[in-house]
C-alpha cells in the first residue's frame, strides 16, 4: 500500500470525536468524546473512509461527509 494509515487513540483532546490529516495519512481518535466501544469503532471507520476517499479529487469535503453519512445509514439498515 502506497499510503498506509496510522490511527492514534488519545484519552483526552479536542472537541472532535476524530480527525483525519491528509498530509500525514494520520487519524486521531479522541476517546473522551465517545460513549461506548461501538461508538469508537464507528469513528475509526469514519476516519478510515476519509483516508480511502482522499485519493479521489472529484469530490469535495461536503460531498465526502455526505457519502460517509449515507454509508453509515446503509450499514445500519442492513442489520
Amino acid at each position: 500500500m502506497d499510503n498506509p494509515l496510522s490511527v492514534d487513540l488519545k484519552v483526552f483532546g479536542k472537541d472532535e470525536r476524530g480527525i483525519y490529516y491528509q498530509e500525514t495519512h494520520r487519524a486521531i481518535i479522541y476517546l473522551n468524546n465517545h460513549e461506548s466501544l461501538d461508538d469508537i469503532c464507528h469513528t475509526i471507520t469514519h476516519e478510515v473512509i476519509h483516508h480511502c476517499l482522499r485519493d479521489y479529487e472529484e469530490i469535495d469535503e461536503i460531498q465526502e461527509e455526505s457519502l460517509i453519512f449515507s454509508m453509515a445509514w446503509a450499514e445500519i439498515s442492513i442489520f
